[in-house]
């Protein structure tokens, strides 16, 4: 009986282990853990708070934006260039509307994913591309990026 029991348990562990590794993604080194209503986007070009705040403005304007989470819906990594959105249950969710919203923040979104069915990261094509190359949009704070 102990040994049926070991057993299963061992085979839940192993199980858990898997499903949790198809629900993180690897960024700059750095684990990400993406849930059902997650969008995971690498972005460049952001080096202060006044940048972070921008892109969390714009982005928690978005129609499909669950407010409850992070930050208004949104959460921006400065050190590790990564901005991940919360949506609604259910929402039909514009994936390059987030991404041209990024963009048109003057950043640059090298990757983006989500996690539809809560068990596997998937990668979301992107259509949209950048043509500012790492060029800031004015954000309207009075200050230098050095670079």
């Amino acid at each position: 009986m102990f040994k049926k029991t070991k057993l299963a348990l061992m085979a839940l562990i192993a199980i858990t282990f898997s499903i949790a590794q198809e629900n993180t993604i690897d960024i700059n080194k750095k684990k990400f853990e993406i849930s059902k209503t997650d969008v995971v986007f690498k972005v460049k070009g952001m080096v202060c708070s006044f940048c972070a705040q921008g892109l969390q403005k714009s982005l928690s304007r978005l129609s499909y934006i669950d407010k409850k989470n992070y930050t208004k819906g949104v959460k921006v990594d400065l050190k590790d260039q990564v901005t991940i959105i919360s949506t609604l249950e259910g929402a039909k969710v514009d994936h390059q509307l987030a991404v041209k919203k990024i963009i048109e923040a003057g950043y640059n979104v090298e990757a983006a994913y989500y996690n539809p069915t809560g068990t596997k990261v998937e990668q979301i094509s992107l259509e949209i591309k950048d043509s500012k190359k790492g060029k800031h949009k004015k954000h309207g704070m009075n200050h230098k990026h050095k670079g």
